[in-house]
């Protein structure tokens, strides 16, 4: 981290509670029907939590996010939603803050890839805990969905985040909590 002193301020802690709310509200927009199943739009709010904020903050945001959609949507799904959804906002925000200092002209580039190492996170994720819960046969038939929801997810934040000027002008208002400096 840049500065440890930006953990726990006022602007954090505003970011981290609206980016987790964010994150809760897009488990209730409709889901996208498609051949493979049902798609959430959670994974693109939690890709723009990571792009936004720091690893603390889009583990929060990522994770007791979507425990809390789960709290009303599928109380079963509570704690692995915790855990995959927060592993994965901490580690594409992690390797991002990592990789974009290097990058810093490409950042658009750094955050896909970085993204393509949360997808991994959420479709591994999810196939263990349908192992586990369900066998392996069920958690096969599952990872063409959750590779389209990624695919999804990954999109919609990178042209929430790079197509738009949204980061951009938030960096130059020095509005962001964490990479705005």
């Amino acid at each position: 981290m840049k500065n440890k002193k930006v953990l726990f301020t006022a602007k954090w802690i505003s970011y981290t509670a609206v980016m987790t709310a964010l994150v809760t509200a897009t488990g209730f927009i409709p889901k996208l029907p498609t051949f493979a199943g049902n798609v959430y739009w959670v994974d693109g709010m939690v890709l723009i939590a990571a792009y936004l904020t720091d690893p603390l903050a889009s583990f929060i945001a990522g994770g007791i996010g979507s425990l809390l959609y789960d709290v009303f949507a599928s109380p079963q799904m509570m704690v692995p939603s915790l855990i995959i959804h927060g592993l994965q906002g901490f580690a594409v925000s992690f390797l991002l803050n990592c990789i974009t200092k290097k990058f810093e002209n490409h950042e658009w580039v750094t955050a896909l890839v970085c993204s393509l190492a949360g997808a991994v996170i959420v479709v591994g994720g999810y196939f263990i805990y349908r192992c586990i819960t369900l066998g392996a046969p069920v958690a096969f038939t599952n990872i063409p969905r959750n590779v389209l929801q990624e695919i999804i997810g990954i999109t919609v934040a990178m042209a929430v985040c790079y197509g738009t000027a949204l980061k951009r002008r938030l960096k130059k208002s020095n509005l962001l909590p964490y990479r705005g400096k």
